[in-house]
């Protein structure tokens, strides 16, 4: 009977330990595509950002550069395009938006690593998946009052 009782409990701890290890391997997996997530989202956001400048800078130099060749109209959409690109980049942050992106996917990457080398804890695991949402944070769309704007 002990021998049948002491099969049952290895058995036992064995599937508790398989079951246990595929959780962790679940939540690795689960950490490293939210992760491959945030590196797109922020590689796309800064080349968002990039473009934007980009477009801005060079539309505001043919304006000035080229105001008698350009013509009336060719001169408002170029000043009109630098004007977007500008009102588009202050007012939704995207560059900000971007780095905390990439500031959530580094933290979360290296509590991950640590998980991995058995320094870290699913708890401390899952504090930094939540810290690193918070350093996303919400979209924010700045527009100015009407207040900001006769003051200035």
């Amino acid at each position: 009977m002990k021998i049948v009782s002491a099969i049952a409990l290895s058995s036992r701890s064995t599937t508790i330990e398989s079951i246990v290890k595929r959780m962790t391997q679940e939540l690795l997996e689960e950490m490293e595509i939210q992760s491959n997530k945030w590196h797109r989202s922020a590689v796309i956001l800064h080349s968002i950002s990039v473009i934007l400048g980009v477009t801005s800078v060079l539309s505001s130099v043919i304006v000035a550069t080229f105001i008698d060749e350009l013509g009336s109209f060719r001169t408002k959409i170029f000043a009109g395009l630098s004007a977007a690109s500008v009102a588009i980049l202050e007012t939704t942050s995207v560059g900000r938006k971007g780095n905390g992106f990439r500031q959530a996917q580094r933290h979360l990457k290296a509590e991950t690593i640590r998980f991995r080398e058995g320094e870290s804890s699913v708890k401390a695991l899952t504090q930094a998946f939540i810290e690193a949402e918070l350093m996303i944070g919400d979209l924010v769309i700045k527009m100015p009052s009407t207040s900001d704007a006769e003051q200035k």
